[in-house]
């Protein structure tokens, strides 16, 4: 996801009241969260669904002035970027290779694994693209964040 720089610049009592933690941290936060939650349901829309668990594993996680989001499922990766020729474990395509019309059993977990093993998988990409969808989103966030900064320089006794 791309920076996003703000420069102050102003008298001493601008630089004080902006480096108090108290006054900024309550607007930060609020952005933060506003802008992780856009992120999210964007890479909740864009995640291919095979069973839904890709999608659901989507989370946001915030921590004082930080967020993050992504998939807890380990298999992401893979979605994301595709991945060269290899062989998957026996039997870890069976529930797929069933679903998408291979034949249950081992036999449609084998031609999976051969067609993995010679083709790779191809990229998927949904994190990406959710994080560049949410771009105008967050920038239009940015605008509230200063309006809340505003607000509270307004209130503020210098």
């Amino acid at each position: 996801m791309p920076d996003i720089r703000v420069r102050v610049e102003g008298g001493e009592q601008l630089r004080r009241v902006m480096n108090d933690p108290q006054f900024i941290r309550g607007p930060l936060q609020g952005f933060l969260r506003r802008a992780a939650f856009v992120v999210e349901a964007n890479m909740k829309q864009k995640a291919p669904v095979d069973t839904g668990r890709l999608r659901s594993s989507v989370v946001t996680k915030i921590e004082a002035l930080r967020s993050t989001v992504g998939p807890t499922v380990t298999y992401a990766p893979f979605v994301e970027f595709g991945t060269r020729p290899h062989w998957a474990p026996r039997g870890a395509l069976q529930p797929w290779a069933s679903r998408h019309g291979f034949g249950a059993g081992a036999k449609g977990d084998w031609l999976v694994r051969f067609i993995i093993s010679k083709r790779g998988t191809k990229p998927h990409p949904f994190a990406a693209p959710a994080a560049k969808k949410s771009v105008p989103e967050i920038k239009g966030l940015l605008q509230v964040l200063l309006q809340d900064i505003r607000a509270r320089w307004n209130r503020r006794a210098i």
